[in-house]
């Protein structure tokens, strides 16, 4: 240990205190299985899964799509990673300090980890990684998160020093988020980039991609986290209709679903050959509202838009009620997340209000607009349709438009802004930081095409601030203002439901973003 960089546990203790008070409730819901944990585990079978919806593409860095990041973890780690318990753990790092002044972090990495091509994982692949996903020109959606790295270095071939400009209590959230993968150089030099095959360290080994079919992965027998996975192979089937997915599990062809849609699980909730899991999700649904089109530069615009939607009855009309209302930050986000009843003043539905803002915005007949949905996401076209209705009450016609997945991914997102109003639904993260500054400062500004200055103020007191009252009070704030200024319309967080086999052992990830397959076992 050299005589600037030193352990500094205050900075250490303080971060980890926060991170893990933040994440700890996002739990275990009702309908869990007691019996998971007591049983010996049984190794060996093919794990199956069936989904609606799949990525374009398997780029760790560069897809933007929800469901490669719940299948990254398949392929791929992270330097550190959020472990069951909700805190952060070792991965790839075996362990890390941080200086004095709480600039400097120095990562000592795991021996003896191999990539899938057999080469051995050594401290230039983070270093390549990183400055992968901060290059502006690569366009990875996750260059927020590790933005408060300065430079990399690499003392030697197993450790990794991150020089950031300021203290950041967000830093170790960011590199376990779901863009950080560390990925080889090499396959990306001779490949261009990742969108057709996985190549890393996980658990899991890729072994075949069928668009609109299905992905499937063999057991990485050097994984460097001895003794898993427990099964042999992972198969991921693409189903795009959900009743035949429930169908699928009632016949036992599929061991295991992610539910799109929330009312499915009225169906299988009483059938005794499965099992349920009901969790509190970090993600949400909500409506991008486009700032760089008129007429949404106008925050009384924007108001009289919040003013309209009955989020209660959206959230009924989604997910069967199987959820809750959320502001920026979920109620599972404790104790970041503010009561939903702060809000009352923009959430309580008001259309005469609503109308008078439109009339003193210069739209007092109201005006027409857009609202895009991906036809397969459930959640988006129920609440699209409510939320259409919502809007004619106060004369704004939004036209509704659905798009298939990937060309609504490219149209939603920066550069490209192509969109009125769009229903968006995000995994959400653990950390504030992760969550919100990626897609709301101005440098990044990745949803709303718009960034404003109060907000971006106390993004970055929240960014660098590593106290945790400190730390509270401004995204405490930033959430107020955040609501008031209608910079979205936030609307609810629905439950994240699993279904399995009763004889499938299965734990979902604390964070909701990730498939928990790692763990996974199946008792017969």
């Amino acid at each position: 240990m050299s005589d600037t960089i030193r352990h500094h546990p205050m900075t250490r203790r303080q971060f980890m205190r926060v991170a893990a008070s933040a994440t700890a409730v996002s739990a275990i819901g009702p309908g869990r299985r007691a019996s998971a944990q007591t049983r010996p585990r049984r190794t060996g079978g093919t794990f199956i899964s069936a989904k609606t919806t799949e990525a374009p593409s398997l780029d760790p860095i560069l897809e933007q799509a929800l469901s490669q990041h719940r299948v990254s973890p398949l392929f791929y780690n992270r330097v550190v990673e959020w472990g069951a318990d909700g805190k952060l753990e070792p991965a790839l790092a075996e362990s890390w300090t941080t200086s004095a002044d709480g600039k400097t972090w120095t990562f000592k990495l795991r021996r003896g980890v191999k990539f899938h091509n057999g080469r051995e994982f050594v401290a230039d692949d983070v270093k390549y990684s990183y400055e992968r996903i901060l290059d502006p020109k690569v366009g990875s959606g996750g260059r927020g998160y590790l933005s408060a790295i300065d430079q990399i270095e690499v003392p030697d071939k197993y450790t990794v020093r991150l020089h950031t400009k300021e203290p950041s209590a967000s830093l170790l959230a960011g590199m376990a988020g779901g863009w950080s993968a560390i990925v080889p150089r090499e396959e990306i030099e001779k490949r261009g980039d990742l969108r057709r095959a996985a190549v890393g360290t996980g658990p899991f080994i890729f072994q075949e991609w069928v668009p609109q079919s299905h992905l499937k992965g063999r057991k990485n027998p050097d994984y460097w986290d001895k003794g898993k996975p427990y099964v042999d192979a992972v198969e991921l089937k693409v189903i795009p209709d959900e009743a035949n997915i429930v169908a699928q599990l009632r016949t036992g062809n599929v061991h295991h679903a992610l539910l799109e849609d929330n009312k499915n699980y009225f169906l299988v909730k009483d059938d005794k050959r499965l099992a349920t899991l009901r969790s509190p999700r970090l993600g949400f649904d909500m409506v991008n509202v486009n700032h760089g089109r008129k007429p949404f530069q106008d925050v009384r615009v924007r108001q009289a838009l919040s003013l309209a939607v009955d989020r209660q009855e959206v959230l009924q009309a989604a997910a069967s009620g199987l959820g809750t209302v959320t502001g920026p930050l979920t109620p599972a986000m404790k104790p970041w997340a503010l009561p939903v009843e702060t809000y009352k003043e923009w959430y309580t539905p008001n259309p005469e209000r609503a109308k008078k803002l439109l009339a003193d915005a210069g739209f007092p007949n109201g005006f027409k607009t857009t609202l895009k949905v991906i036809p397969t996401f459930p959640t988006m076209v129920a609440g699209a349709q409510v939320i259409a209705a919502q809007l004619k009450k106060i004369g704004v016609d939004a036209q509704i438009i659905q798009e298939e997945y990937g060309v609504w991914i490219k149209a939603i997102i920066k550069p490209s802004f192509d969109f009125d109003l769009t229903m968006n639904i995000t995994n959400g993260d653990a950390d504030p930081d992760s969550l919100l500054y990626r897609r709301f400062h101005s440098v990044e500004k990745q949803w709303n095409n718009d960034g404003d200055p109060e907000i971006d103020a106390l993004l970055d007191q929240g960014k660098l601030t590593v106290d945790p009252a400190k730390r509270k009070e401004a995204y405490d704030r930033v959430q107020r203002l955040m609501v008031e200024k209608a910079i979205q319309i936030w609307t609810f967080s629905p439950d994240l439901i699993d279904i399995t086999q009763n004889y499938v052992h299965y734990e979902q990830h604390f964070t909701t973003n990730y498939y928990g397959f790692r763990t996974v076992w199946l008792e017969r």
